[in-house]
């Protein structure tokens, strides 16, 4: 395979459409308690909704495979393009119905675009993977934290029905797409492996061998955790006394900081190595939560989620960086191959989380969770240190 050099341009370019195209799929959270009113519907139905929406990522593994070869890029721009306007009118929807088939279409276009993206970052990071990966990352942080923000403020100044103009970025950013993707040569990969045009998991995995399996078990693990941790934080923040406003300033903390961690994370494992950084990480979640469920103060809490925040989020650019150093010939696979995971990890983790809550108290589940990171470290230890960075 051809290695080029880090193409900063390019590598920002495509981590702010990143930023922009998440920007979008933040808005489910903040538009559920409106479509719940708009449609009388209840809590279940209204949480029906997120794996009706993450269903399409298990597509991600094929369109990975086809991105490897170059023909899955062309799809970028349109994927940002329905993104940006399904979740804009999703508001609207007038059923059940109408709303899940704009979440689905919705979900479709976030894998036609994450599983060519982080190909197209790959390419564009040369032998950088890591601090490629971490600033692409860094725009989808980024997104979660400040996409809620943005469409609140938008329905703070005019009425749910021109929710519409929501979409105007990332029409934008999308005719910037179509000048850009259809101008990218991909490497050639093909003389390297013949067998490239008939890749199969089973080829993959051949590839990637007993590691690839270790970086799946770590991905299953730390993921769990931060989905767990994410997804009840508002809540458990609301249950021991603050008011809903500190609640949501608690996750938009952790997900700013989270941002900083995605940026640092890859770029500090090209220089001490992916395995330190990756225990010593792994080691800090634990703490740090724990420090934040036995502080007193709101102010302690914020701080604790300010640091907790760049250790969770700084392990995944990481990950992501390991697989495509074991298996550079299938970059676009490898990686959409550990995203299609989080679909199982967020719906194991959401349920687990809250029947644990019900029975136990969210207090003494985030104990528990928090610790669950921690089982990962053998498999890191066994993961060979890659020279050469």
């Amino acid at each position: 395979m051809q290695k080029k050099d880090f193409n900063p341009g390019k590598v920002i370019l495509f981590s702010t459409t990143h930023f922009i195209h998440d920007l979008y799929t933040a808005f489910l959270s903040p538009l559920l308690p409106l479509v719940i009113q708009r449609l009388n519907i209840s809590l279940l139905k209204a949480g029906a909704l997120l794996p009706i929406f993450r269903t399409p990522i298990l597509l991600q593994p094929y369109i990975g495979y086809h991105a490897d070869r170059g023909k899955a890029s062309k799809f970028l721009p349109l994927a940002l393009l329905i993104t940006s306007i399904s979740m804009s009118i999703f508001a609207n929807a007038g059923t059940y119905l109408v709303a899940s088939i704009i979440l689905f279409i919705t979900g479709v276009s976030a894998a036609f675009y994450h599983a060519p993206a982080v190909f197209l970052i790959a390419e564009s990071s040369g032998k950088r993977y890591g601090t490629g990966m971490s600033i692409f990352m860094t725009g989808g942080e980024l997104a979660r934290a400040l996409g809620p923000l943005y469409i609140v403020t938008i329905l703070k100044f005019v009425s749910t029905k021109y929710s519409f103009i929501a979409s105007f970025p990332g029409l934008i950013f999308t005719f910037v797409l179509v000048l850009t993707v259809y101008n990218v040569k991909p490497g050639k990969q093909e003389d390297k492996l013949p067998e490239k045009s008939k890749l199969t998991f089973r080829i993959l995995f051949q590839h990637g061998g007993k590691i690839l399996y270790l970086l799946i078990y770590i991905s299953i693990f730390q993921s769990f955790t931060k989905f767990s941790f994410s997804l009840f934080l508002p809540t458990f923040m609301k249950s021991i006394g603050f008011k809903l406003f500190a609640a949501g300033v608690s996750l938009t903390t952790l997900e700013l900081t989270g941002a900083v961690g995605a940026l640092i994370g890859g770029t500090v494992s090209d220089l001490i190595g992916r395995k330190k950084f990756l225990i010593f990480a792994t080691v800090a979640i634990p703490i740090f939560i724990n420090a934040f469920l036995w502080s007193k103060t709101l102010y302690l809490k914020y701080i604790f989620l300010l640091i907790e925040g760049a250790f969770m989020f700084s392990i995944s650019p990481v990950r992501y960086a390991l697989a495509q150093e074991l298996v550079p010939e299938y970059k676009g696979t490898v990686s959409s191959l550990l995203m299609s995971l989080s679909f199982f990890t967020t719906t194991l983790s959401s349920l687990l989380t809250g029947y644990l809550g019900d029975k136990l108290g969210l207090l003494l589940t985030f104990r528990i969770i928090s610790f669950i990171p921690l089982v990962t470290i053998p498999a890191i230890i066994f993961i060979p240190e890659r020279k050469n960075r």
